[in-house]
């Protein structure tokens, strides 16, 4: 691994960090623009006696531990052009994740709260922010979490031409491997946004699976620690995807409570690789969402097929074919 190099404070990254990538504040969420106010606030440290008090480590609530040893899992790893928005479980396992950190200030204390508690957790870090926090990204590997890769600057994927897509993921694929040790495995595209062709080139390219959510409590809109707490609890299930930031006080805040009350309703938790070794694939269940009913009268239907009128067929002199059906989408919510 290449020695690292601090600069003012900034990791000096050679051709990683490249021309047209600046060291400045990260977008703060996922679905919104910040302004200078906001990034400040984003930044700002936690108020003292914010964070709830930290009881003693409660084992149950680890997946580290003998009674919250996963399942024997029922595949090797991430299958391929899928898009996880949650997992089919047999256990109450979830996967907790975190975006646009780290951040020198409120990522450390998601950390305390994390390891207090003996949890595992997933961070979807931004290249920008890691670049000038590597210490930070370093203490999350150290402490056991799964890093993945949310873009260097979180633009739009789907909107930017495909070479600034790939020095998006790339650079900060780079980056976390050159800190860690660890190329990711995952990516959460900013916004969520993602298309199968890109996704099927970004998973070929750089080896990354893309994630998503299932639970959006909407932390980065209300910087309300009791509600993005109520929205974690009525929203979570066996399998679920939890997304949130670790770069709001008021995020931390709300895990303080909500971590424990999980572990109190039997949630037991993982990282990504984790959770994607115990799903379950839904296909026979899919197929069985899916079949065509049989007509009730089938005279009727009989009648009505005949009626139909017959697929045009394609003509290999003319070029021509039958004008496209309305987009479909999978079972992952993506457009094919």
């Amino acid at each position: 691994m290449k020695p690292l190099l601090f600069a003012s404070g900034l990791l000096a990254l050679g051709a990683i960090g490249g021309a047209g990538y600046a060291f400045a504040p990260a977008l703060l969420s996922p679905h919104e623009t910040a302004n200078a106010a906001q990034v400040a606030q984003a930044a700002a440290p936690v108020a003292t006696g914010t964070v709830a008090p930290l009881p003693a480590p409660v084992a149950t609530g680890s997946i580290t531990t003998a009674a919250a040893t996963p399942a024997s899992p029922t595949a090797s790893g991430p299958r391929k052009g899928m898009t996880y928005r949650s997992f089919n479980v047999d256990q109450p396992y979830i996967a907790l994740t975190f975006d646009d950190g780290p951040n020198p200030e409120t990522t450390p204390q998601l950390l305390a709260l994390l390891k207090a508690r003996g949890i595992k957790a997933t961070f979807f870090v931004l290249g920008n922010m890691a670049a000038k926090h590597p210490e930070v990204l370093k203490m999350i590997a150290d402490e056991g979490h799964e890093i993945g890769n949310h873009s260097w600057s979180h633009p739009q994927l789907t909107r930017i031409p495909l070479a600034a897509a790939d020095k998006q993921v790339g650079d900060t694929s780079a980056l976390i491997e050159e800190v860690t040790g660890k190329k990711p495995r995952y990516l959460r595209p900013p916004y969520g946004s993602m298309k199968p062709a890109l996704r099927d080139h970004l998973e070929d390219t750089f080896g990354v699976s893309i994630v998503n959510w299932s639970v959006d409590p909407l932390d980065w809109k209300h910087r309300d620690a009791k509600l993005v707490h109520d929205e974690i609890m009525k929203q979570v299930k066996p399998g679920a995807i939890v997304l949130s930031h670790d770069i709001y006080a008021s995020t931390v805040e709300a895990y303080g409570q909500a971590l424990d009350e999980l572990i109190a309703k039997g949630y037991k938790f993982g990282t990504m690789s984790e959770l994607i070794a115990m799903d379950k694939p839904l296909a026979p269940k899919m197929a069985a969402l899916t079949a065509k009913p049989a007509p009730k009268d089938p005279k009727k239907q009989a009648q009505k097929d005949q009626k139909k009128p017959k697929p045009q067929a394609v003509s290999a002199a003319a070029g021509t074919r039958p004008a496209p059906s309305a987009p479909r989408t999978s079972r992952n919510g993506d457009l094919y």
